[in-house]
């Protein structure tokens, strides 16, 4: 039974690609249990040998699926495969950007969290990206952090998701591109879902594949309609948001005294939406 789906928009990955499924296969075997996980593998319209590579992993795991964009649109790759997804919980990942610890801890408290960020931005001694990408992000950040009240520090990168959960939202979100899941995130706050944000390692393993002046436009565009999109989402609920520190989900590590406290409040307290009903319905039945 598939369990956990991994997510993976794919545009021109075919050096990349094979490394990293074989790489992150072990982990999931490890984590989520042999068998109990797929791969959703999103073509955003690769021109280079992407797509054989997807059958070829297809074929290596049988249970993974392969699905395949018209044109380039990281958003809309992301959106259909998080609908097409079998899994109850899913990992969002890029295909040089994962990170075993983090998908370890997430699936330890997957019964805690409706999404759980994974935050570049949380802990700068991790972060070891290209000075100008430290500054875009930061400034798109603080945007959001004024114009949206966003509480987090990054909406991009790796997430760990409830699908029950966020489907509803996953249909609502109206952006695609490099903005799908900003509006995502943000309506999961505003919805009063359970989040939590915790530091990733970042180390640039390739140069940018678009300059700067080209994304600060693409953002500019996008958080203008952001802008109009979230004036119809009532910013009137409880934000529930924790953050954690790195060594406070290392495997093997002990938690602090205060991440302890938090994590037995945490489960004692705040189970995902989706946890949620299923309690409800199992002592209906009872």
């Amino acid at each position: 039974m598939i369990e956990l789906s991994i997510i993976v928009p794919v545009f021109n990955e075919g050096i990349d690609l094979w490394p990293m499924a074989e790489g992150l296969a072990t982990h999931l075997d490890r984590i989520a249990g042999a068998g109990n996980w797929q791969f959703v593998l999103a073509d955003n319209g690769s021109s280079d040998s992407s797509p054989e590579i997807i059958e070829r992993i297809k074929a290596g795991w049988p249970t993974a699926i392969g699905l395949k964009m018209s044109k380039p649109d990281y958003g809309e790759a992301l959106a259909q495969a998080l609908m097409a997804a079998e899994g109850s919980w899913a990992y969002v990942i890029n295909v040089d950007f994962w990170d075993p610890v983090f998908l370890g801890w997430c699936w330890r408290s997957r019964t805690i969290y409706d999404l759980v960020l994974g935050s570049k931005r949380a802990d700068p001694a991790l972060n070891h990206q290209h000075s100008y990408r430290r500054l875009l992000s930061w400034g798109l950040n603080s945007i959001l952090q004024f114009a949206f009240g966003f509480v987090g520090s990054d909406t991009h990168g790796q997430k760990f998701l409830s699908l029950p959960a966020l489907r509803p939202l996953i249909a609502l979100s109206v952006l695609r591109r490099g903005q799908f899941d900003t509006e995502l995130t943000l309506r999961t706050m505003r919805q009063g879902l359970w989040i939590a944000e915790v530091p990733v390692p970042i180390h640039e393993l390739r140069p940018p594949r678009n300059l700067m002046f080209k994304k600060i436009y693409r953002n500019i565009y996008d958080i203008i309609r952001l802008s109009r999109v979230m004036r119809l989402v009532p910013a009137n609920r409880p934000i529930r948001y924790h953050r954690w520190a790195r060594e406070d989900i290392e495997e093997g590590e002990a938690l602090t005294a205060p991440a302890r406290m938090l994590m037995e409040h945490a489960a004692r307290r705040h189970q995902p939406t989706a946890s949620r009903k299923q309690v409800s319905d199992a002592e209906a039945a009872d």
